[in-house]
């Protein structure tokens, strides 16, 4: 009888022993991508969550082994809420958590775009600052003990006019715990994201606000030398970096279009049955005689090598989950059924979510339109979780911008500074209220609206709120009844 095994070099991914931290896990408007899933992280586990210490050194710009690109890049579109999650040890072996509490210090995120995600370096010119927090003088607290608050979870939203095109987004937090004494501790990952916007022109971002990375922060510079034991503290805190960019479409009676260009490098293929990280699982051949069960159990076992060696530090469950697939194929092939593959049902393994995700901050943003512009707005913070107790607003109300819906009730924010609960709104000149929209349906006799609501902003003309073409595109408008309607 012929029997092939395969030898499965399973890599030890061994949580760090030190109370660091490491970007493990994008979630694209509350949706888990999956442990690692278009993340840039150091391949090492056991100096995973180690800080970045030289400021002058290229892992600045996305972490040690941050100048590798990995296979896939998650889509979004212009404004959507990502949630980063970090963690003390990248694969939960030793405990959860996110950063040790005498880890204090600031956030910040920044994006840069590329043209080729395989060939452009992250290291370099061309990074702006979408987000910051320090010091919240009125919580008392720095921005890294809000992210423990929320269990290591971290949204923004990405602004509203970034153009279609290949983005690094770059999460960064500072431990100032030993600044003082020379000894900064930088952590940085980068997601690999395709933004969906509303233009292929690039993005005109100002002088003041581009950086190179490394080069934004220097050593000895009072932002990342400062004494955060010192009582009472020397505020304010100056937060490393650029001023913040988040460049917004202007107000506008109709909802720009987002362009639809196709992703065309990095999508996750339509044929994979199960996925690891960067790695993905596609089905053996089919066979009908010895020969060929035995080459597709070696096909499978080939593709069960390849995820172990490919697995980053936030582990490689799904591997497993692989190699007992494999396992049966090999036996079956053993008993000498050559009928196949068998069917085998693949249970995908996901670490649980630490906590409720948070709500992303409002952001004071920069008008936009085929270049930088001068007028300041506000963009308000989206939190898809949001309360089901309506907010009445006027009957009489502008069509919703690019610019994501205001909070209703939202979870609590890494970067908020102070905690209040939706207060409704109340209606203006005498008109009949509309609430906004729980169910999806708007318009009509329903007295809802989709401004605001989790489904979409637009109301269609068959009384569905949502933000497609034929939500929000051409010859859509708001009528006084709140509802889109459709001009023919």
């Amino acid at each position: 009888m012929r029997y092939t095994t395969a030898t499965i070099g399973l890599a030890a991914f061994l949580g760090s022993t030190s109370a660091h931290t490491v970007f493990t896990t994008l979630f694209i408007n509350d949706q888990n991508q999956g442990d690692g899933t278009c993340v840039r992280m150091p391949k090492q586990g056991s100096t995973s969550t180690y800080p970045l210490e030289d400021l002058s050194s290229p892992d600045m710009a996305c972490g040690r082994d941050g100048a590798t690109p990995v296979a896939f890049t998650c889509p979004a579109d212009a404004g959507s809420k990502l949630t980063f999650e970090f963690r003390e040890y990248a694969d939960l072996a030793y405990g959860t958590g996110s950063i040790d509490p005498s880890h204090k210090g600031p956030c910040a995120v920044y994006v840069k775009q590329v043209s080729d995600m395989a060939t452009t370096p992250a290291a370099g010119a061309g990074w702006f600052k979408i987000w910051d927090e320090g010091y919240d003088e009125a919580a008392g607290k720095w921005c890294t003990e809000k992210l423990i608050d929320n269990n290591g979870l971290l949204s923004v939203n990405l602004p509203s006019a970034l153009p279609t095109g290949y983005f690094l987004v770059r999460p960064e937090l500072l431990a100032l715990h030993n600044a003082d004494k020379g000894d900064p501790q930088f952590y940085a990952g980068c997601a690999q994201v395709f933004v969906s916007g509303t233009t292929e022109e690039p993005l005109d971002v100002p002088a003041n606000n581009s950086v190179s990375i490394p080069g934004y922060v220097g050593k000895g510079e009072p932002s990342v030398s400062f004494n955060i034991w010192t009582q009472p503290l020397a505020l304010p805190y100056a937060i490393p970096g650029p001023e913040v960019f988040n460049p917004v479409l202007p107000q506008s009676p109709v909802q720009a279009k987002v362009v639809q260009a196709k992703q065309t490098t990095g999508a996750i293929p339509s044929d994979c049955i199960l996925k690891n990280a960067n790695w993905c699982g596609f089905e053996v051949p089919s066979y009908t005689d010895e020969d060929g069960c035995w080459a597709s159990s070696q096909k499978c076992w080939d593709q069960n090598s390849n995820c172990y060696d490919s697995a980053p530090p936030s582990g490689s469950a799904n591997c497993k989950v692989w190699e007992a697939k494999c396992k049966g194929i090999q036996d079956a092939c053993a008993a000498k059924n050559f009928q196949g593959p068998p069917v085998y049902e693949l249970k995908a393994v996901e670490a649980a979510v630490p906590g409720a995700i948070p709500g992303a901050a409002e952001v004071k943003g920069t008008e936009v339109q085929g270049g930088a512009g001068a007028a300041e707005t506000v963009a308000p913070a989206v939190d898809v979780q949001s309360s089901t107790t309506p907010v009445v607003v006027a009957t009489s109300v502008a069509a919703p911008s690019v610019a994501a819906p205001s909070v209703v009730a939202a979870e609590p924010s890494v970067s908020a500074t102070t905690e209040a609960a939706a207060q409704p709104t109340a209606p203006t000149g005498g008109a009949a209220a509309l609430v906004i929209s729980q169910d999806g349906l708007c318009g009509g006799t329903t007295g809802q609206t989709c401004e605001g609501s989790e489904f979409g902003g637009c109301c269609s003309a068959s009384g569905h709120c949502g933000t497609t073409k034929l939500h929000c595109g051409c010859g859509w408008q708001l009528s006084k009844q709140g509802r889109g309607e459709m001009e023919l």
